[in-house]
């Protein structure tokens, strides 16, 4: 019989609080990485950085068969019924299934290298020699992508918090030393720097927790990892997609230093939000996955994960949008202010995604990789579409009021589609909560367009505050009504 994790409102709050506190100081860490390429580099360098970036992911998507996903589901599984053995054994098949696909990525990576050069690039740039260089971020992805796979799987929950952060701030210290010494040289030692560094610390944690070991001539170990691949075919081609659509959405923006605007100004969105999401993958995704068989208690769960970050998000949000223009001042550089309006536009995407990212994990939970294809498919070709005709028109803003559009969208179809193939519907009052928080921060997103410094903050403030205060009254009650 399986284990079934705890649903309450405290225990997602409990590990939202352990995550959110860790995703906290790694947003202050990547910030600070981003703060100091912005400083030494400035736009134009930062946007060289995001193709870069976009080239690695285009390399590990070709690869991506949802290991990571496949994974953590799988071990998740054997863990609630103590299965030990099966555990080392596929923790095994996942570390050599990882080996293949980081020599696999490195042959894509040198393989490609002229291909890579013409399709990000400009004609007449050279940047092979840059790509070739990139090997080794190609290589130490997936490795690392193993090490963390099996550590969220056997739910050492504590040890990922660790190990994240020491990755982050890794990174930090590695991109400073080297981007004070080099500058623009160094980029690409410095994202190497960055890979490695952080697969370093996975493996260090987690092979004191299960012994490091592989064998890449082994049948049986082959033979394992087949179902791991048909899980995650399509979740390859979803990987896949998304690069591609980010490639794209690059050629639409054509301008590198808009490219660096545009690639630090969704981070930024993502970044800030993040301690709220960051417990969704680690904690959330593994105790739905033990439900799931279970209507009554897969609806509670999903709800609740939605009714806590959607609480918490609604006012941080809200003082987000407000205090922008300070918020890329602290973190970049004036040379950054014009991502301030794309940010404040982009206000729903960042409040939505409290709905949308636990509504996406249901149907990962039930092993149906196929469907999370289809909806990524969707949410991809909405992005396209929409930073299409927005760009042109708006240029940065239109680009954040691209992304509220595809986080609103998206959220609907999420819904729909959850409600008709897994019977899992948002309750009535989550859809009140979403509807007043939607329209909350859509009335400090027209705020914040007001020239007047006295009218934003004087109307903005109060109603930030007494939405916190809402928020917290409501969180408490709600966890004394379950005691």
């Amino acid at each position: 019989m399986k284990k079934e994790k705890n649903t309450t409102i405290h225990h997602v709050l409990k590990y939202i609080g352990l995550f959110g506190s860790v995703e906290m100081l790694k947003i202050l860490a990547n910030l600070s990485k981003r703060k100091i390429a912005a400083h030494f580099l400035g736009p134009l360098g930062v946007g060289v950085i995001a193709i870069y970036m976009n080239l690695l992911e285009v390399i590990r998507s070709c690869t991506n068969i949802g290991l990571e996903t496949a994974g953590i589901q799988q071990l998740s599984e054997l863990d609630d019924t103590k299965q030990h053995n099966q555990i080392l054994t596929l923790a095994k098949t996942i570390r050599t299934w990882a080996f293949a696909i980081a020599l696999l990525d490195v042959v894509i990576c040198v393989v490609f290298a002229f291909f890579f050069e013409n399709l990000f690039f400009e004609p007449g740039d050279s940047h092979r020699m840059q790509i070739l260089q990139l090997s080794p971020a190609a290589f130490f992805a997936p490795i690392m992508m193993g090490e963390c796979a099996i550590l969220k799987g056997i739910h050492k929950l504590k040890n990922v918090a660790t190990v994240e952060l020491l990755s982050a701030i890794a990174t930090v210290v590695s991109v400073l030393i080297i981007y004070w010494n080099l500058g623009a040289s160094g980029i690409i030692l410095a994202m190497n720097a960055c890979v490695l560094s952080g697969a370093i610390i996975h493996l260090f944690f987690c092979s004191r927790i299960i012994s490091y070991s592989i064998n890449i001539f082994s049948k049986e170990i082959w033979k394992r990892g087949l179902p791991l691949l048909k899980f995650g075919i399509p979740y390859f081609a979803t990987a896949f997609f998304g690069a591609i659509t980010t490639t794209i959405v690059y050629k639409i923006i054509s301008s590198t230093e808009d490219i660096g605007f545009y690639r630090n100004g969704y981070d930024l969105i993502l970044y800030y939000v993040g301690i709220v999401f960051s417990s969704n993958a680690i904690d959330y995704f593994p105790r739905l996955t033990s439900v799931c068989h279970d209507e009554v208690k897969k609806n509670d769960t999903v709800n609740k994960q939605i009714n806590v970050s959607f609480t918490l998000t609604t006012p941080l949000v809200m003082t987000f949008l407000l205090a922008m223009p300070l918020i890329v001042l602290a973190l970049y550089t004036n040379e950054f202010l014009p991502i301030v309006g794309m940010c404040v536009m982009a206000g729903l995407f960042q409040l939505h995604r409290s709905v949308s990212l636990p509504l996406e994990y249901v149907s990962l939970a039930h092993g149906h990789s196929w469907m999370f294809m289809i909806l990524e498919s969707i949410y991809n070709i909405l992005i396209i579409a929409s930073t299409y005709v927005l760009y042109p028109i708006f240029g940065l803003v239109g680009l954040g009021i691209s992304l509220s559009f595809v986080g609103l969208a998206n959220t609907i179809i999420l819904s729909i589609i959850n409600l008709v193939f897994y019977k899992v519907s948002i309750t009535r009052n989550n859809w009140m909560l979403i509807v007043a928080g939607t329209l909350l921060v859509a009335i400090v997103m027209m705020l914040c367009q007001n020239d007047n410094l006295a009218i934003r903050l004087g109307v903005g403030i109060p109603l930030t505050l007494i939405t916190a205060i809402y928020s917290y009254i409501t969180l408490k009650r709600g966890i004394s009504n379950e005691q």
